[in-house]
């Protein structure tokens, strides 16, 4: 059997593991189709495709369009772009990249963290601009440092305990902060297993002093945090967001950082990206915005592109692919194209 294979998200000096499909003869088809009817007219007879699940739109329509393929494999964590429930109902197994970056989005986490917690924006902007010296100058002191507590003795929230997040909890644990944790479909024992405290999300709210979201986008998820929950906050609490900007209601955070519900926040990932040039979070001192590159370093890139194509190999191999996020098309799967495993 000749397969064909076509890569739908395609950039040039990226190695997707290409070499790897020599085993198996398949045919390599190679583009950058972004639209509904451009994918379906290059791929509609494709064994496997490769593309962005969380921004390509993998919808019921397009997806009915496939009738050969097996696999969607996803370039990312997220797939929020992706009907799951019609992908199972074809029998079409679709993966992600589920541990690509848990040590780059957990570090930028923490750091992020460390440098609300420690003011270091207003302060290098401090002496940038006016040579200050905190040892003796305790005016700017009181105005820019004040108040500011020990690390040690700080709560990190995390709402999410997957992958990252529990990655971001041991990185806080090592810092020596007391760690909580909501997220309901993780069990109570397996957090304390890792020295995280369950608690519920209101509770999270009102006893954080830091809150780091590690949420996928779902309907769940979706404004999960707004003007409301913010009000519940400590007013001196840091709220960070590496996960999804639609996890956040972007106006009720700048309206809770207006008003100073909340003392600052560090955002990765925001609702218009590139982030628009008259968001007010560009003018907010308290607000480090980091443009979406909490996933990225050399080693986490080269993953992120290449274990894609270990997905369509397993898949073409009969086996159904050890990333597939719709578990439940195992039955049907396994019966159209493969082996039980």
């Amino acid at each position: 059997m000749s397969f064909k294979v076509v890569n739908i998200f395609t950039l040039p000096g990226v190695d997707f593991g290409n070499e790897l499909l020599h085993s198996l003869g398949a045919t390599l088809v190679n583009g950058m189709w972004m639209m509904e009817d451009e994918i379906i007219a290059h791929a509609s007879n494709a064994d496997a495709l490769i593309g962005v699940v969380s921004i390509q739109p993998f919808n019921r329509r397009l997806l009915e369009a496939l009738p050969k393929c097996r696999v969607i494999a996803g370039i990312g964590i997220g797939y929020d772009k992706t009907d799951l429930q019609a992908a199972t109902e074809l029998g079409i197994a679709v993966t992600n990249v589920p541990d690509y970056c848990l040590d780059e989005v957990s570090g930028l986490a923490i750091g992020l963290m460390l440098a609300l917690g420690h003011r270091l924006l207003q302060a290098d902007r401090a002496v940038r601009e006016r040579r200050v010296v905190f040892t003796v100058d305790k005016k700017a002191l009181d105005e820019i440092a004040r108040p500011m507590y020990r690390m040690r003795e700080q709560t990190l929230g995390i709402v999410g305990l997957g992958k990252i997040g529990t990655t971001t909890a041991l990185k806080a644990l090592g810092l020596g902060m007391r760690v909580i944790a909501y997220d309901p479909y993780v069990l109570g024992p397996v957090m304390e297993s890792r020295g995280v405290i369950p608690v519920d999300f209101d509770t999270l709210l009102a006893e954080s002093d830091f809150i780091s979201i590690h949420t996928p986008l779902t309907s769940e998820t979706s404004n999960m945090f707004g003007y409301d929950q913010f009000k519940k906050m400590r007013r001196t609490a840091y709220f960070i967001n590496t996960a999804r900007g639609g996890c956040v209601d972007q106006p009720g955070l700048i309206q809770a950082l207006e008003e100073a519900l909340i003392a600052g926040a560090g955002i990765d990932v925001t609702i218009d990206e590139p982030i628009a040039p008259d968001n007010p979070l560009l003018t907010m001192n308290n607000v480090i915005l980091t443009g979406h590159c909490a996933w990225y370093s050399e080693t986490a890139e080269a993953d992120l592109y290449r274990r894609p194509m270990t997905q369509v190999v397993q898949a073409l191999r009969g086996e159904l692919p050890a990333y597939t996020v719709n578990t439940d098309v195992k039955t049907k799967w396994t019966e159209t194209w493969g082996k039980v495993a």
